[in-house]
């Protein structure tokens, strides 16, 4: 059993970019919509021009710097761990991402 699961660990490792961009892009899916609306009520009182401004910059240079860095930190953690718990923190990871999505009513 264990070569199969050494074997699954490394097409794992070999697919560490695409999973963690997943993790990531899903999980920003899911509470994007609570980080706008806390980001709306910290900029209420900036005239809207200026609201609008600060909005484009979140989300395309703020976003894009969060999900950079969180799939850097992600992909780091994932290929430092051994190989069956690697295949737990995978599978798990996109189990509560998909029952976060479901509770959120995303799906």
């Amino acid at each position: 059993m264990q070569p199969y699961i050494h074997q699954f660990a490394n097409y794992l490792r070999f697919h560490m970019d695409s999973i963690s961009v997943g993790l990531v892009a899903t999980l920003l899916i899911i509470y994007g919509g609570y980080i706008n609306n806390y980001f709306k009520k910290i900029t209420r009182s900036i005239p809207f021009l200026g609201r609008f401004v600060l909005f484009v910059i979140l989300c395309s240079a703020g976003y894009a710097f969060l999900t950079s860095q969180l799939v850097k930190l992600l992909k780091m953690f994932l290929r430092g761990q051994p190989d069956l718990p690697l295949i737990g923190i995978v599978a798990t990871a996109f189990l509560i991402l998909a029952f976060c999505a479901r509770s959120g009513k995303d799906i």
